[in-house]
């Protein structure tokens, strides 16, 4: 468990990777993942469905010591997610797509996906 974080680097791919599945199940194509912006910000997974890109959000807890996954959604993150989904959309020109930012978050392996979980604060 090093790095601070409340679970191993293997049990963080595997729940990125069954998120972008259970997005997939639901319909969404899955278009990137891990895009990551020094400076800026991370996006886990970024999905698409018509004219809707959703950015994902993904956290995992292997028990409850740790809190609730949602929990660690701070402000902070929000803004940092946000500015990387302001250089996605520019360099990947999804101008006209509508935003909405999700969240799945794993509790003792069990998936719950909350959509609309935040809103986008541009230009920040």
């Amino acid at each position: 468990m090093g790095g601070g974080y409340p679970y191993s680097t293997a049990e963080g791919i595997l729940a990125e990777y069954r998120a972008g599945v259970l997005m997939q199940e639901k319909g969404y194509a899955v278009v990137a993942r891990n895009v990551n912006y020094p400076k800026v910000g991370e996006l886990d997974l970024v999905c698409l469905k018509g004219k809707l890109l959703v950015v994902v959000e993904v956290k995992y807890r292997s028990d409850g010591e740790a809190g609730d996954p949602i929990e660690a959604v701070t402000p902070s993150k929000i803004k940092k997610i946000c500015r990387a989904t302001e250089k996605f959309i520019a360099e990947n020109s999804f101008y006209d797509y509508d935003v909405r930012f999700d969240v799945i978050s794993f509790r003792d392996g069990v998936p719950e996906h909350i959509e609309d979980a935040f809103y986008g604060v541009w230009g920040v």
